[in-house]
């Protein structure tokens, strides 16, 4: 629900008056990420970003290892952050034992970690119930992220909006696509994200049919929307956004 999530939020203003799952089509897994939130030491980026390119390469010919994508993000008061997440995980793969580990670790340390001033690890898991992905990511570059946080004792009530919703918007064949993560470890309590996916900026620009024209036609008619939406939204809140830019060559592992 992101490639227009500006549409949503404007409907829950005035009825009121929100990182890309690289491996989520792939083989049956969990969906769980680990998700790694980047402050470069000042003056660092251009050798951050080669450190991190060169471990890649080098870390690609260890049979176990995680790949993960980076990210810049480019609006909101992280910007020039970077976010690194390797997805599409079951919980045990995160126990895996490999005798290549610690020469990985001293690797790192010595080449990646200087150029690093702080990195707060989050865990998530994808809530593939709500999510509506395209059958390929190659293409999208722009991934706008808001957070979400469900009231306590509200979140069957909020689920329930929240499939209501999903359902219609599929029903209605729209043309963008989205997945709501849940981050259970790592960020606030009863807090979820909602990650759009564009193909750069021109994709933000809503397109036919529209999401309360979708909505109201599902739900019987304008009055049917405000009502529904004054009351599901009133089950969470939402907060910090910002729109992250895919970075190929930080998630380039070589051949």
């Amino acid at each position: 629900m992101m490639k227009k999530i500006n549409f949503l939020l404007l409907c829950l203003l005035l009825s009121l008056s929100w990182l890309l799952p690289a491996q989520a089509q792939e083989a049956e897994n969990e969906g769980i990420a680990r998700v790694a939130v980047i402050t470069p030491k000042e003056g660092h980026d251009d050798a951050l970003i080669k450190a991190i390119t060169d471990y890649h390469h080098w870390i690609a010919n260890f049979e176990g290892h995680h790949r993960y994508n980076w990210y810049e993000v480019v609006t909101g008061p992280d910007t020039g952050k970077y976010i690194a997440r390797s997805g599409g995980h079951n919980w045990a793969d995160f126990d895996a034992k490999y005798d290549w580990q610690k020469e990985a670790g001293e690797v790192f340390e010595r080449n990646v970690a200087p150029h690093v001033e702080h990195a707060h690890m989050m865990m998530t898991e994808d809530m593939t119930e709500f999510s509506h992905w395209p059958e390929s990511f190659d293409g999208y570059t722009h991934f706008q992220v808001e957070n979400w946080y469900i009231h306590n004792g509200q979140g069957s009530k909020f689920r329930r909006g929240l499939k209501t919703i999903v359902d219609a918007l599929k029903a209605g064949n729209v043309d963008f696509y989205w997945t709501f993560i849940e981050v259970v470890s790592g960020g606030h309590g009863n807090q979820i994200q909602l990650v759009g996916f564009n193909k750069g900026w021109s994709d933000m620009t809503e397109s036919e049919p529209k999401f309360s024209d979708i909505m109201s036609k599902a739900l019987g008619g304008q009055e049917a929307l405000d009502t529904f939406m004054s009351d599901w939204g009133s089950t969470f809140k939402t907060g910090h956004n910002w729109m992250v830019e895919r970075m190929p060559e930080a998630s380039d592992y070589g051949k």
